[in-house]
């Protein structure tokens, strides 16, 4: 036998058996029968399916890939899993699994994982907007070259974009909105009754809380549905917002009790890029320059434009 004939019996080859109803029935063989059988319900097959693509080549026992995607929701929660060894092995779903199984699929998952994470822009919202009856989507509401800035960053370097409002919280850019006028400042100091609790665990006491928390919830929405499948994304959300949304915002834990299956960093590039210092003209400049050097793909320093990652539209 060759070394790669031996290399191969290693990997994991299951016998798989459809089942009624979508189900499949995964089984280890031997030469005197079977060792071992499992049932993937339907709804874990594309996990199923996913993880013998990922552990193809790679030395685990023949119904570990089935026993996982039976025990998790998805690829995170397995590479999560399998980390949690004591004593030698971790227990995914009633079986003990060795460390060095373990620690293999944990590398397999991880591999397959390096990727660039998804990059998501939250804005802010524009004070001029066009003052036309009825409703037009919240995009071609605001006005002015300090939204446009926005607009276009948000098209061009990021992935997804979502609006923050006073009025509205979190807002799709399509949505259709009528005129408004609200600041923060707006809400600040108005009491209201109310049983809730924001991020931070204070009490919801005053109509600025209360917008706190809704823009809390869109964010944790938008974030689920981007992140959403077996094979959740690790994300990159910007947050281009002045100190007057910020602050309420950060101050009652908006941004940090934000959660996703992989790894979410925020990031407040108005306070944190040194070249958007200063105040809107300075922001507009640097949102400029960030969106042509995405829109040529000539970016410096290694793809990064002042250290932070852009998206060319290009692989």
């Amino acid at each position: 036998m060759s070394g790669t004939d031996r290399e191969d019996k290693l990997c994991p080859h299951p016998r798989e058996h459809d089942l009624p109803g979508g189900d499949l029935a995964v089984s280890s063989h031997w030469v005197w029968g079977v060792r071992g059988a499992t049932t993937v319900a339907a709804e874990d097959k594309p996990l199923y399916r996913l993880l013998m693509d990922i552990l193809a080549d790679v030395h685990v026992p023949d119904l570990m890939p089935a026993r996982l995607a039976t025990a998790c929701e998805d690829l995170v929660a397995v590479r999560d899993a399998v980390e949690n060894v004591d004593r030698g092995s971790a227990d995914v779903g009633g079986v003990g699994w060795g460390m060095g199984y373990c620690y293999t699929v944990r590398d397999a998952i991880e591999e397959y994982r390096d990727r660039e994470p998804i990059t998501l822009v939250a804005v802010g919202c524009s004070g001029s907007k066009h003052g036309d009856d009825g409703t037009m989507p919240a995009c071609e509401r605001y006005k002015g070259s300090y939204w446009s800035g926005k607009r276009s960053y948000y098209e061009t370097v990021g992935d997804d974009g979502r609006i923050i409002s006073a009025e509205h919280a979190v807002l799709h850019p399509e949505t259709p909105i009528e005129y408004y006028e609200r600041t923060p400042d707006d809400l600040r100091g108005i009491p209201i009754d109310s049983n809730q609790r924001l991020p931070s665990g204070d009490s919801v006491s005053t109509l600025l809380d209360r917008w706190a928390l809704d823009v809390y919830e869109g964010l944790a929405a938008w974030l689920s549905d981007v992140v959403s499948g077996i094979d959740p994304r690790d994300v990159d959300l910007e947050v281009l917002l002045g100190r007057d949304y910020r602050d309420p915002l950060e101050v009652r834990g908006v941004f940090d009790a934000l959660q996703i299956p992989g790894d979410l960093s925020v990031s407040y590039p108005y306070q944190e890029i040194e070249q958007a210092q200063g105040g809107m003209i300075q922001q507009i400049d640097w949102m400029g320059d960030a969106v042509e050097a995405a829109t040529t793909g000539l970016v410096a320093d290694g793809g990064r434009c002042n250290g932070r990652a852009v998206h060319t539209g290009t692989e």
